[in-house]
């Protein structure tokens, strides 16, 4: 079948964007080449099987095992929570307060970490996550990105010891009881990178509670929140965090995603 035809018959089922980079993925060439080849000859199984993946609900990234966040590619997989959009709000927010000092909790693919590093090079920047194949992912990023970061694993701060200017952490924070979350995210993404408890706040408060017992406390605190977390986290933190100050930083879409908590 040629390529056209193959696309447009995958654009029936899924959007035209999708379609190509699977397409680009399954060849292994570029969006680039299906344009100058699209009379090009192929055999679409491999093609098929990642269209009706992809229509089921499962991500594009998690199709192609790679998604970009924050200007670079990282590797992904079933183990880690793909990197979205509105979490480019923390690197941002970390690099404006340029520390010298990072700690990346519940790291993930390593995404958060590794694009400060790469933005910023004099910090010294660590990260930690509860998962030994979430970590050998973000180890894996650490190299192809050709940074230096310490990992741990850890469950939280339960393993780490030291001091770090900043915290920051993408944590699970998504109620057990959403039913806003789409099917394909909630069927394909681990589960414990998503659902933080009843509520959504377990698992921040729990953090909260360690860094309260730290015995050298951090400049800045930076937590990811989901929607209409604001005004209740507002009310636990000072009763953690008494001396602590607070203020949200709100994404593209006007949420208030970003917790800034200052010692």
């Amino acid at each position: 079948m040629q390529i056209t035809l193959a696309l447009q018959r995958a654009t029936e089922s899924i959007p035209r964007l999708d379609a190509e980079v699977l397409l680009a993925h399954s060849l292994q060439q570029s969006r680039e080449w299906l344009i100058t080849h699209n009379d090009v000859e192929i055999e679409t199984a491999a093609f098929d099987k990642l269209v009706a993946q992809r229509k089921a609900g499962k991500s594009v990234a998690a199709l192609i095992g790679q998604k970009e966040f924050f200007g670079l590619k990282f590797s992904v997989d079933e183990n880690v929570l793909i990197p979205r959009p509105e979490t480019e709000l923390l690197v941002e927010e970390i690099l404006r307060l340029k520390p010298a000092s990072l700690l990346d909790v519940g790291c993930g693919s390593g995404c958060i970490a590794i694009a400060v590093k790469k933005n910023l090079p004099s910090c010294e920047v660590s990260a930690c996550d509860i998962s030994p194949a979430a970590l050998a992912i973000a180890k894996k990023n650490m190299e192809n990105h050709a940074v230096a970061i310490q990992f741990f694993q850890s469950d939280l701060l339960a393993e780490i010891s030291g001091s770090y200017e900043i915290i920051a952490a993408n944590l699970p924070y998504i109620p057990l009881e959403d039913t806003d979350i789409e099917a394909g995210v909630k069927a394909f993404e681990p589960h414990t990178a998503l659902f933080g408890g009843e509520s959504g706040l377990e698992i921040i408060t729990r953090l909260l509670q360690q860094i309260s017992e730290l015995p050298t406390s951090p400049h800045f605190v930076l937590l990811e929140i989901g929607i209409n977390q604001a005004e209740e986290l507002e009310k636990i933190i000072p009763t953690i965090i008494p001396a602590a100050r607070v203020e949200f930083i709100k994404d593209f879409q006007g949420i208030q995603r970003v917790a800034r908590i200052k010692f």
